[in-house]
């Protein structure tokens, strides 16, 4: 959390200063209750009307300072939350891909959104609340000082004890809130994954299911949320104790000393006020830092993140061939190939044949840098996949599998990606993917919304937007994993003899089918079930 508050110094300075003005004027109106008790004891009426003039002067100062540091501490906290946002999906661009998948996709979700919700409340919050009880608590402490030496010593001895008491119990509440981090975790994963299974169970006439499931996933976190609510109690209600004893301790300190003549009657209003202020912050204080350690497993958690962070060679291209020599592959306990060697030429048009779980996917996986803790030797133009920059590697190669992904979106966002290209670009990527005509009857067209997962989008015709997204990057190589197995068969031949029939692109893909008209053009066949 101290990596966020110093890159926004400024804005923390700008907001302390904010703070510290308004606890002036509450502090200042405090010590101002003596003067007016003092002048209501003597009947002095115009002493007292000064006297609150003041008080509602200081007040109305700290309504000000209120109005302005709500909404600025606001865009404070949503400034940093968005850098730790930023910084955590930058570790994943850093991962590699399986360390990434080691992760379930509900997990980093809760990451950017309960995690990040907690750091804001126990953190962030928390920590100007913290600064506000500490800037006001030094201030009546020094206000206390102008009455009596000896109120402000016994409010230093209650107030050690204050603070040592919620230490004893600070361990279990450590304990409750990763679990309850932990458990926001699960309940997010499992929450989404009956979401998402809504047309499976839909089908069956299950969905009550749906509601099971979620009932199931609530109760176990709201056990976790009531253990760590009641390990912050024991604190609250320790901290409180010592509260109690130093307000009423002061009072009872205040009234001897007037009753000696030392004070006037009237300090014993201000006392009171500045004492609430002192213990009341104590006790709030302890309690706050509590909470706000709370956050420190959660930035743990983050830093513990497996990122690639070795050295990689450059890619630099060598020759025109993608090379594989005595690859072996372990599948689990099981040795997928053993010694596999084949030679891809640039240029040249293949495809890898072989029996389900023969290992094609997995080999395009090892060719396109998601796989890299095989055996062998893998080459693309001369670079070993396994020491080359796979960022690099990628720039030259595109992957279609049989299930692409698509973004909740138009048409024309799922194919940028964020990559903004010509609208005559776009329409050429559509044509050869054979879904230009389609787009064009669309009255939205490129703006098409097609809903969450492409949900407006048949299998076809997700695949065919796919291969729109690949063929307009330009790539040099491409891999095809069953990328046109949901179109007929028409449209299947179409593509793939576009694909063919294109000089500039080495065509490697994956197909349990090798339809006519395309295997006497191709440049070579692997059948995996041979290795």
């Amino acid at each position: 959390m101290n990596k966020y508050l110093k890159i926004y110094w400024k804005q923390n300075l700008i907001l302390t200063l904010i703070i510290t003005f308004g606890a002036c004027s509450q502090i200042l109106a405090g010590v101002m209750n003596a003067r007016a008790f003092n002048a209501l004891i003597s009947l002095n009426l115009e002493d007292f009307l000064q006297s609150m003039l003041i008080i509602f002067s200081l007040l109305s100062f700290y309504i000000i300072s209120l109005l302005i540091r709500i909404p600025y501490e606001a865009k404070v906290i949503q400034m940093m939350s968005i850098k730790t946002r930023e910084d955590i999906t930058k570790s994943f661009e850093k991962m590699t891909y399986q360390n990434y998948h080691n992760y379930k996709a509900g997990t980093f979700v809760s990451w950017l959104t309960n995690d990040i919700s907690t750091i804001e409340q126990n953190g962030y919050t928390n920590l100007y609340a913290l600064l506000t009880l500490i800037i006001e608590m030094v201030l009546a402490a020094i206000a206390l000082m102008f009455f009596h030496w000896s109120i402000i010593l016994f409010s230093i001895v209650v107030s050690v004890v204050t603070i040592f008491l919620p230490k004893l119990v600070q361990k279990n509440v450590n304990i409750a809130m990763s679990a309850l981090s932990k458990e926001q975790e699960n309940f997010v994963i499992s929450v989404t994954s009956v979401i998402k299974g809504f047309d499976t169970l839909f089908a069956y006439n299950l969905l009550s299911v749906l509601t099971q499931k979620v009932l199931k996933a609530s109760d176990t976190l709201a056990d976790k949320k009531i253990k760590q609510m009641k390990s912050l109690t024991y604190s609250a209600i320790l901290g409180a104790s010592g509260n109690v004893i130093g307000q009423v301790g002061v009072l009872i300190l205040t009234g001897i000393l007037a009753f000696q003549r030392v004070v006037s009657i009237g300090a014993i209003t201000a006392t009171e006020s500045l004492s609430n202020k002192i213990f009341n912050g104590l006790g709030n204080i302890t309690n706050i830092i509590v909470e706000m350690k709370t956050v420190q497993p959660i930035f743990e958690k983050f830093e513990q993140l497996t990122v690639d962070n070795n050295p990689k060679e450059s890619f630099v291209i060598k020759n025109e061939e993608i090379k594989i020599e005595i690859l072996n592959y372990n599948y689990g306990k099981s040795l997928l190939w053993r010694n596999l060697s084949y030679i891809f030429k640039s240029g040249g048009k293949y495809a890898i044949i072989g029996a389900s779980g023969s290992g094609k996917t997995t080999l395009l996986n090892i060719l396109n840098g998601k796989l890299s803790d095989y055996m062998g030797s893998v080459t693309v133009y001369g670079n070993e996949l396994k020491t080359v920059n796979n960022k690099q590697i990628r720039d030259e190669i595109i992957y279609l599998d049989q299930t692409p992904y698509m973004f909740e979106g138009t048409i024309q966002e799922n194919i940028e990606l964020g990559q903004p290209f010509f609208d005559e670009d776009l329409w050429t990527a559509l044509k050869d993917a054979g879904l230009k005509e389609y787009v064009k009857s669309l009255p939205d067209g490129l703006n098409t919304d097609i809903g969450e997962d492409g949900r407006n989008l048949s299998g076809g015709q997700k695949q065919r937007l796919a291969l729109a997204r690949g063929l307009i990057r330009g790539k040099k190589i491409v891999l095809l994993d069953e990328g046109t197995s949901s179109l007929d068969k028409h449209n299947a031949i179409e593509i793939e003899r576009n694909l063919i029939e294109n000089q500039d692109i080495t065509l490697i893909m994956v197909t349990h089918n090798i339809r006519e008209g395309i295997r006497e053009n191709l440049t070579g066949i692997l059948d995996l079930n041979s290795m």
